[in-house]
């Protein structure tokens, strides 16, 4: 019991540090460990992860605000889109094969990581964001559905998938990019949080510690994210998730 409370706090750390430095959703990081470490249900461990990112994501989020670094006006479409289907995606995966969407999960780790470091989020400088046509709106939309989609069946990549399309299609400069995204987030998780644990419940002991753990997490680095280098951030994220996907590959086959 002891180390199960010590991998939930450590986890939740991780999570929350996660997403102040990049909005990374804090899903990537508790719903894979506790369901590959621990052998939780993959779907409780999901809803877990959400409730916890609603926590990390909200406290970044103050700080980003503080900074002004936030434009939520060009972003609404996505964010009301990936929310919609968020919910969907979230009542879909509850019949999604245990064994099969644990291994979807660790795998996807890994490849964030990749993504990371091989095509890595650039601050534009100059922010320009761009003005919202027809064109952009069916981006908004069609991207809004795939990203929510993703959200809700493995509770990961959410906040970095918002925060590249910010940051390609709408033009935001990286660190506003990373307010808008937890921003939408914080919403994003909730609802999809909710939605796992009406349909299937929780494990309330570990939901606690690690969204206490990932707030606190979330509140320290994003602290420091507004100052680092746009460059550092991409290379220290996508070496720790590629390290860590692929040890959570390892004790998920062996």
């Amino acid at each position: 019991m002891v180390v199960e409370i010590i991998i939930y706090i450590i986890g939740g750390i991780l999570a929350g540090v996660a997403t102040g430095l990049v909005g990374l959703s804090a899903a990537t990081i508790i719903a894979p460990l506790f369901a590959t470490m621990l052998g939780m249900d993959p779907y409780i461990a999901i809803g877990i992860a959400l409730a916890s990112d609603v926590f990390a994501s909200a406290t970044s989020s103050i700080v980003y605000i503080s900074h002004k670094n936030y434009n939520i006006k060009h972003a609404s479409i996505l964010a009301i889109t990936v929310i919609l289907f968020t919910i969907l995606g979230s009542i879909l995966s509850r019949h999604m094969d245990p064994y099969n969407l644990n291994s979807t999960i660790n795998i996807f780790v890994f490849v964030l990581g990749i993504r990371f470091l091989v095509y890595p989020v650039k601050n534009r400088g100059q922010e320009k964001v761009m003005i919202i046509g027809k064109y952009l709106i069916i981006q908004s939309i069609v991207w809004g559905a795939v990203i929510g989609m993703i959200s809700g069946y493995f509770g990961s990549g959410g906040g970095l998938s918002i925060l590249a399309f910010l940051t390609m299609a709408l033009g935001y400069n990286l660190h506003k990019g990373i307010g808008t995204s937890v921003i939408i987030m914080t919403f994003t998780a909730l609802l999809g949080a909710v939605t796992h644990i009406i349909l299937e419940g929780t494990e309330w002991l570990p939901l606690i510690i690690t969204s206490i753990s990932a707030l606190i997490g979330a509140n320290v680095a994003s602290l420091f994210a507004n100052r680092i280098n746009g460059v550092l951030l991409n290379r220290i994220v996508g070496t720790f998730l590629i390290c860590y996907g692929i040890s959570l590959i390892l004790v998920h086959y062996i």
